[in-house]
């Protein structure tokens, strides 16, 4: 951009851009030879682009974004390799650690059980959510959206519908996948209520959010033509829906992974064991973790117009919660497959309250028995647990 040519600079520009350059123009000092001052210089660049926003069409406002940053040499900044790198990461140890347990089953000649069917599909939901990251990125995702052709900016906002159905039907499933494990190793009583409770809870949340995403705007193809301002239709806001499905996401999450640290702690193991035994429930706290580091995304995204840029963390977070959530479901697996490697931690030996009492093998009290597991009541013996864990 320079004095020869600003004329054919303005002239490529809609009407509506070119009069907002115009004006930012006329109101600073600068010189129209003086490119510098120009993008860079006196706010002139930041008016005329927050003017493109205000007169413009969607579609003239992107093109015109884009074609006044380039000519101020603007780079443009990318983050789009992110989010498909950790959806092939984390989703690769969540399907390694799915057939772990699979795997740990079959080796133990233990009958599948419900559990074990639910981390199944919430696994197939979470590998379609991982797999939307790789075409999102292809069409934009983690780049400008002024930067990205008009057809990509639908087709991302397609594929975006798609990885938000089924991020629903995964966290529901994984949430049921913990609360049926609890049923296979906990014996009748006042806890199997409270998860029959949480279980239902999980089932109605799970379906009414799934359908909320699909029906959040009508006609459902509003959600991605809404954007170009040529569509009719309308959306329930979205934002303040996913602040408030969060939140209660959190307290679910929260409720589930705390539910069973009290009757594991009067677990008759060792203190070392058992402190490895409550360890190990206890990771599933970085859920919670990463579901708040997805509600902080969720802030920016809220206030962004730059969605293709600013949906980013809030995609990748949904993905690293579905995928550490399958982890931890399929953790009391490894137990039983680390036995042979570490004895001494996942060993057969009996213990009394204290490390250094050794008591003899109690006779264990069958509290219900399927052919492939059984839970014992007051006196636990290790091997038991870590199979009925299995």
């Amino acid at each position: 951009m320079n004095s020869t040519l600003l004329p054919e600079f303005l002239s490529d520009l809609p009407a509506c851009a070119a009069q907002c350059f115009e004006t930012a123009m006329n109101v600073s000092s600068c010189a129209t030879t003086d490119r510098w001052c120009i993008c860079t210089g006196e706010s002139i660049l930041e008016t005329a682009l927050g003017c493109y926003s205000l007169s413009c069409t969607p579609k003239q406002n992107l093109f015109s974004t884009n074609y006044t940053r380039a000519a101020c040499g603007i780079h443009e900044e990318s983050k789009a390799s992110l989010t498909p790198a950790l959806a092939g990461s984390l989703g690769m140890l969540a399907f390694i650690m799915t057939c772990l347990r699979m795997a740990q089953r079959t080796m133990m000649k233990r009958s599948f059980g419900w559990d074990d069917g639910l981390i199944l599909m919430a696994m197939a939901c979470a590998a379609i959510l991982n797999i939307m990251a790789f075409p999102m990125q292809k069409h934009g995702l983690g780049t400008n959206i002024w930067t990205i052709p008009f057809k990509d900016i639908t087709t991302q906002l397609k594929l975006l519908l798609i990885a938000e159905i089924f991020y629903m039907p995964a966290e529901a499933l994984t949430q049921l996948s913990f609360l049926a494990f609890y049923l296979r190793i906990f014996p009748p009583g006042n806890f199997r209520y409270i998860v029959y409770t949480l279980a239902g809870i999980s089932i109605c949340f799970g379906i009414s959010n799934t359908l909320i995403m699909i029906f959040q705007c009508l006609p459902v193809s509003y959600f991605w033509n809404s954007w170009s301002g040529e569509a009719t239709g309308h959306c329930i806001d979205i934002n303040t829906y996913s602040w408030y499905r969060a939140a209660m996401q959190i307290a679910m999450d929260l409720s589930i992974i705390a539910l069973p640290i009290y009757p594991l702690s009067k677990l008759a193991l060792s203190r070392r064991k058992k402190t490895l035994v409550l360890l190990m429930f206890c990771t599933g706290f970085l859920i919670t973790v990463v579901s708040c580091l997805r509600l902080q995304s969720l802030i920016r995204f809220s206030k962004s117009a730059n969605i293709s840029m600013d949906n980013n963390p809030a995609i990748y977070w949904s993905m690293v919660e579905c995928d550490v959530a399958i982890v931890c479901a399929c953790m009391p697996c490894l137990p039983a497959l680390l036995k042979p490697l570490l004895p001494a931690c996942f060993g057969s030996r009996y213990y009394a309250s204290s490390d250094n009492e050794r008591t003899p093998p109690v006779k264990l009290e069958r509290i219900r028995r399927k052919d492939e597991f059984s839970v014992l009541s007051t006196a636990v013996s290790e091997d038991a647990l870590m199979a009925s864990r299995g």
